[in-house]
């Protein structure tokens, strides 16, 4: 059975849990599509994992092109993401996290949304999803491409 999604803020959750499968799944094409459209119905059975169920309504579509979007420009947003990294690779970097600075600056870059709402909404996620010191770290590497956006218009 699939869910409405009724707002872009939780479009964009469910669009960081595809995000977020993503490493585990692009080997496979196949496995991949299933997964963004929602054809793991085992999955959807596990305690917790109900707010996966595929997505229907206005949000569906921008659901559809971030997830695809993310994976098409992964390498572009990772470098994104190291040229802000500070005495850190990002081999290291939470899988959790790496999915959400990924989705950020993709929607920045590509959706037209407003940095400072998209580093908001990303350090929410971080809050619900990370660990500890995932909320810290997302924001100050997001709001550093945030600013260099804001001052250059490009990162």
């Amino acid at each position: 059975m699939s869910r409405r999604i009724t707002s872009r803020t939780e479009a964009r959750r469910h669009a960081f849990h595809l995000i977020f499968q993503l490493p585990f799944l692009e080997n496979s094409t196949e496995n991949l599509a299933q997964a963004k459209a929602g054809y793991l119905e085992s999955l959807y059975e596990l305690p917790g994992m109900e707010e996966l169920k595929p997505a229907t309504g206005k949000n569906a579509e921008y659901i559809d092109r971030v997830v695809w979007g993310v994976l098409d420009k992964k390498d572009e947003l990772d470098g994104v993401i190291v040229k802000f990294l500070r005495d850190w690779e990002i081999s290291r970097i939470n899988k959790v996290d790496l999915a959400i600075m990924r989705l950020c600056i993709y929607e920045i870059l590509n959706e037209n949304v407003p940095p400072g709402a998209a580093v908001n909404e990303a350090v929410e996620i971080a809050k619900d999803y990370g660990s500890d010191e995932s909320p810290a770290f997302v924001n100050g590497v997001l709001g550093n491409v945030a600013k260099s956006i804001k001052e250059s218009n490009h990162v």
